[in-house]
């Protein structure tokens, strides 16, 4: 699954190096050619930060519900819930991340 955005870009996180590895292995997040230890998507960096907040975050995919679930899947992930259909096509699907955040995955929907 590639992953073409994200918001917030900031995400609170119990065990940062489980959560750096969470969205390096499961969104394919690069790491900045700059500094081996940051992930960046859509140009911008991810910072993970010390916390036991908890919030929710939206990454937009292009793949279809499909291949996203398959994906999931592979990754030992659950769905939260149902999926949301969505303007333009669109599904989003709920799971949490390593540290009990709530993602938001947008992809599109299979024809």
């Amino acid at each position: 699954m590639k992953a073409r955005k994200m918001r917030p870009k900031t995400i609170p996180a119990a065990n940062v190096k489980r959560a750096y590895r969470f969205y390096r292995d499961v969104f394919g997040f690069l790491r900045d050619p700059k500094d081996q230890t940051t992930l960046i998507v859509d140009g911008q960096a991810i910072n993970f930060v010390q916390s036991d907040q908890r919030i929710e975050s939206e990454i937009i995919v292009r793949d279809h519900l499909t291949q996203i679930r398959e994906h999931l899947a592979n990754n030992f992930l659950a769905e939260i819930g149902q999926a949301e259909e969505r303007f333009n096509q669109k599904i989003a699907l709920r799971i949490h991340d390593s540290e009990g955040n709530i993602i938001v995955i947008e992809g599109n929907q299979d024809k």
